[in-house]
């Protein structure tokens, strides 16, 4: 399910569009339902602007446009029901549709933390609500944010021993356990669940460690430390390749980042071979290395990648 004016309808305010070829790339191959919950409140397109202000939506010349917004909401909570679709993808900030923020009421171009009104009632009932500007998208692979309703499939992957130990941490013991690893670690600005298209379900975790990161990349300007790992029934069918190569794309192209680095530890050889296929090139080795979630040392190979051996490789490197 989507917003209608992210596919190309001609159903925003002004009477245009915020086509996004991303979420176009997304739909490509699934059902979709696209939804305008300003029209499904009976509102004209094109129509005036409008923003929510102390818990009412008013348009800017001053009328409450408030029952007409809630109307299109329960019409969307109503289709959401009967359709059970696996993810919800809606327009960035917008009173109806923002899932993070909206404009503030005062029509000044302030944005402020909270949701639109049919992305509230659709979060309050239970469905999953992605911002549009929160996904990434790879030609079999959706990668987004995490949210508590991912904290049983995080479980079913994250307690394989053989998925957490290679890579420096315990397998997971509970639900519970997994969810609060995902409220307190997978929280991170560009950290992403690996989905596959297909069912929007999580499968693995990826993201680049950019202000916050402690290791080493840390202290450098414009760097950056990737980290990820896969599900193993999803081993070996270069499902993580993929979902690299697309957060590589991202760090460099829209964030800024000048230079990638990435560490995993002796014996970790599908690691190793995707930054072999990402094009990361050996740095360095550090022995006795501290594992301090394990309580014990390791040997870990250092690689990077920075953005002009990026741009030589982009078109070898692209999903």
């Amino acid at each position: 399910m989507v917003s209608a004016c992210l596919t190309g309808e001609n159903c925003k305010y002004n009477g245009g569009n915020n086509r996004d070829d991303k979420i176009l790339r997304l739909l490509e191959g699934n059902q979709k339902i696209t939804v305008c919950p300003e029209q499904l409140g009976g509102l004209p397109t094109p129509r005036v602007p409008s923003e929510i202000r102390n818990g009412t939506v008013m348009a800017k010349d001053g009328r409450n446009v408030d029952s007409e917004f809630r109307t299109g909401a329960a019409k969307c909570l109503e289709i959401a029901r009967h359709e059970q679709p696996d993810l919800i993808v809606l327009q960035s900030r917008s009173p109806s549709c923002g899932v993070k923020q909206r404009y503030d009421g005062t029509f000044s171009g302030t944005l402020i933390q909270g949701a639109g009104v049919t992305a509230q009632l659709l979060m309050k009932n239970g469905f999953q609500a992605v911002d549009a500007e929160d996904l990434l998208v790879t030609d079999r692979l959706l990668l987004r944010k995490w949210a508590d309703r991912d904290a049983k499939d995080l479980y079913r992957y994250a307690s394989d021993p053989e998925v957490g130990l290679i890579a420096g941490w315990p397998p997971h013991s509970s639900v519970n356990e997994s969810l609060d690893v995902i409220r307190n670690i997978l929280n991170g600005a560009e950290t992403y669940a690996v989905c596959l298209k297909t069912d929007g379900r999580a499968i693995g975790a990826i993201g680049l460690k950019l202000e916050e990161s402690t290791g080493i990349a840390a202290g450098r300007e414009d760097t950056c430390e990737l980290g990820y790992w896969l599900g193993k029934p999803f081993w070996s069918r270069g499902i993580m390749t993929e979902a690299v190569r697309e957060m590589i794309r991202h760090g460099f192209e829209e964030l800024g980042v000048r230079t990638i680095w990435c560490e995993y530890y002796e014996g970790n050889i599908g690691s190793r071979r995707v930054l072999e296929k990402c094009g990361f090139h050996y740095q360095k080795t550090i022995r006795e290395a501290d594992v301090p979630l394990l309580h014990e040392k390791r040997t870990v190979y250092v690689n990077s990648l920075n953005k002009a051996e990026y741009q030589e490789r982009k078109d070898e490197l692209s999903c």
